[in-house]
């Protein structure tokens, strides 16, 4: 899914990475990551040092029962001493514990929503300006969620990367899409605990095109699966209001996608024999669907990737590269174009 760099662009890849500016601000990505890996290791260094206390105090309880340590009042301080230590630590542990159960969900909220804006800003503009030097990141607009809705799976919550602009004739745009809904699950037990868990709709990319074309009216092409002989359509939405489905003789859709409009004679116009190609020939490797209307085009690519995502753990901090954001990025605007250029 990747795309190599020409060796100019690596040139420039490597030569941003040296800048003073970016290296401060990716220093400034790792303290954010650091920061929330310092609090979980915060918790787990207390229970450790309660586990180890409590060890010491047994062993020398044991040691003075036995007769082994003699009396003393050392060894009596000592003994209170991990006592209250083990005490303290425990009531540590759980003052802690309800301090952050209180702050913790907006704080680590808060952290996330620094760390996109930070990364997005920061790290990922620059990359991309490296290789198309008239785009931008926007980090305060989405795409219009109701059109989102109208070309990926429902969900209940749509979260979008900030907007990849081209800015150019096609007004090309371009966001990570992660599109889930949370589901009330019954722990199975006697005290049948609730919980909750997501259910993924959609993780992929969401390309908006100016329509350019004279395409009137809404249009929806949206893959299909058969099994047994019945169609299920994934979640995706079917005819719109006023709409219809149609066929269109050539086209795999016939097994694997649907075709829906509310305006038959522009929709069949607007499906010329290189849309029809692309759809047959590029669209097996990822859950590709179509929404229009009259202002702009949507292209949905399901392919459980986050081209533009910040690393969220130290893991994934270690195996992120400059070169490797540069390539998701390539790939996105290469596709991007690929698609203004058939449509």
């Amino acid at each position: 899914m990747e795309m190599n760099l020409n060796p100019e662009e690596i040139q420039k890849i490597n030569n941003l990475w040296k800048t003073s500016r970016f290296q401060r601000s990716w220093r400034a990505v790792q303290n954010i990551i650091n920061c929330k890996d310092n609090v979980t290791n915060y918790f787990v260094r207390n229970i450790i040092l309660i586990f180890i206390s409590v060890i010491v105090g047994i062993g020398f309880f044991f040691l003075e029962e036995q007769g082994i340590l003699p009396d003393s009042v050392l060894i009596d301080k000592l003994m209170k001493f991990i006592v209250r230590l083990i005490l303290f630590l425990i009531a540590l542990q759980i003052i802690s514990v309800l301090i952050y159960s209180f702050i913790g969900p907006s704080w680590e909220e808060k952290q996330r929503s620094k760390l996109r804006v930070l990364y997005e800003s920061e790290i990922l503009e620059p990359i991309l300006q490296t290789i198309y030097p008239s785009a931008k990141i926007d980090t305060e607009h989405d795409i219009s969620p109701s059109n989102v809705e109208e070309v990926v799976p429902a969900a209940k919550y749509y979260i979008q990367s900030g907007i990849i602009k081209l800015n150019n004739e096609k007004d090309i745009e371009i966001v990570d899409l992660y599109a889930y809904t949370v589901s009330k699950g019954l722990a199975t037990g006697k005290d049948e605990i609730k919980h909750l868990h997501e259910i993924t709709g959609f993780i992929g990319q969401v390309y908006s095109i100016k329509n350019t074309n004279s395409l009137k009216g809404n249009l929806r092409i949206v893959p299909t699966k058969h099994f047994l002989n019945i169609e299920t359509t994934g979640g995706y939405l079917g005819a719109m209001s006023g709409g219809k489905k149609i066929n269109v003789d050539d086209l795999w859709h016939n097994e694997h996608y649907n075709i829906y409009c509310t305006d038959e004679q522009s929709a069949r116009m607007f499906l010329t024999p290189s849309v029809i190609d692309w759809f047959n020939n590029d669209t097996s490797d990822c859950g590709l669907s179509l929404y229009s209307n009259e202002s702009r085009i949507y292209i949905a690519t399901y392919n459980n990737k986050r081209l533009f995502a910040a690393p969220r753990n130290k893991d994934s901090l270690r195996s992120w590269s400059i070169e490797k954001a540069a390539r998701n990025i390539k790939y996105a605007i290469t596709f991007a174009e690929k698609i203004a250029e058939i449509i």
